[in-house]
């Protein structure tokens, strides 16, 4: 079964290079960034190559003063340019990935690994053995003493076995096909503020700053309302009786997987309500009517489609899969607890062996404009398109 997919945002998303950019890649003029092209700069008829990699090496170099100073236009000496509010001054800036052109994409596995996680979630909810078992699992990591601290994909590694399959060859998720997006068009990219927000000493949620240090990014993102499409495949031929049976694939995990997209959109409810309850608590600004106005739009959608939280910044809850078990009626009131000192998650940098007694995790990140939270970050719709 193979479906054509529409991709559309609806609030920024950031899926990153891998990369950083500074004031040496690029500069800010009249509300844009523009990223420099060295090599356009360097041909370019009235460089002077040895002054121009003298000045590159001092600290205060900037190219907004250079082009200025010698009548230089940055569109023409750019790869391209795109709408920032605010100039990054001297904080990084962290790449969005592109393809030719620098025309922006989604790669598929960005897609396949939020599914994956929306289905072990599932999985989990679903399926009161691989519950139990897990549980039990968790509880007994937790009393285990032994030098140093696991890793912290552990637990998740071999929950993961118990419900897709045991190793790569016998995972159920390779017969989900997940293709990258078309390109969007370059000019869905933007610049924009994203702060970490934290609980402060007054359990208030803040703008996190310590020690005079903002912790704030700028990221290249994809704005509100961009659109591309995709192919989402399961390969049948992995669920006929003799693959079914060499590969160890259940009924129960072939339906599940076929039903993926009312699998999203019961765990993405749940996760919505959960952030919404959150920032309600807290008194945030604006952050409840907008996860209001994503539970409609996750209540109202046509057959077939689903809402998934993707890229970077969307936190602890939205990769993982804790909540599926500490707020549970069998677990302990101590689990995430003891799993927070298991596996060192918020342990206080300034105090040894300090944990937090506030909510965890007490963090997000949201793209700010000026003063005003805007959006959280990451939070896309997909719909199966209709062959034509």
């Amino acid at each position: 079964m193979k479906q054509k997919y529409l991709l559309q945002t609806i609030t920024p998303v950031h899926i990153g290079s891998g990369e950083v950019l500074n004031h040496i890649d690029g500069c800010y003029d009249n509300g844009r960034w523009y990223n420099i092209d060295l090599d356009k700069v360097l041909t370019h008829p009235s460089t002077d190559i040895n002054a121009l990699t003298s000045e590159m090496s001092r600290r205060e170099f900037r190219w907004q003063t250079y082009l200025s100073r010698h009548n230089l236009d940055p569109v023409e000496l750019s790869n391209y340019s795109l709408i920032c509010t605010q100039s990054p001054e001297t904080t990084d800036i962290r790449e969005a990935i592109k393809s030719v052109g620098y025309r922006p994409y989604i790669p598929g596995s960005t897609i396949k690994g939020a599914l994956r996680t929306a289905l072990l979630a599932g999985f989990i909810d679903k399926d009161d053995n691989l519950f139990e078992k897990s549980l039990d699992y968790l509880k007994n990591i937790t009393k285990q003493r032994g030098r140093g601290n696991p890793r912290r994909e552990t637990p998740a590694q071999k929950i993961e076995k118990d419900a897709f399959g045991k190793d790569p060859n016998h995972d159920l998720l390779r017969a989900l096909q997940v293709s990258d997006t078309t390109t969007f068009d370059s000019e869905s990219l933007e610049i924009s503020t994203a702060w970490t927000i934290t609980l402060n000493r007054n359990n208030q949620l803040v703008q996190k700053i310590e020690n005079g240090r903002e912790y704030k990014n700028f990221v290249q993102q994809l704005s509100t309302g961009q659109q591309t499409t995709l192919t989402l495949k399961i390969d049948d031929l992995l669920f006929r009786e003799n693959e079914k049976l060499r590969l160890r694939f259940s009924e129960s995990q072939e339906e599940w997987l076929r039903d993926f997209a009312e699998v999203c959109r019961s765990e993405a409810n749940v996760y919505m309500q959960d952030e919404r309850d959150f920032f309600v608590k807290y008194d945030f600004p604006n952050m409840p009517n907008i996860y209001d106005k994503l539970i409609e739009i996750n209540s109202e959608l046509t057959e077939g489609a689903f809402l998934l939280q993707i890229g970077w910044g969307t936190g602890y809850e939205a990769n993982t899969i804790t909540s599926s078990f500490v707020y549970s009626h069998e677990a302990s009131e101590d689990l995430m607890i003891d799993l927070r000192k298991r596996f060192e998650l918020g342990k206080s940098r300034s105090q040894r062996d300090y944990y937090d007694e506030r909510e965890f995790p007490k963090t997000r990140r949201i793209i700010y404009r000026g003063e005003n939270p805007i959006a959280p970050l990451g939070w896309v719709k997909i719909s199966p398109v209709e062959d034509s």
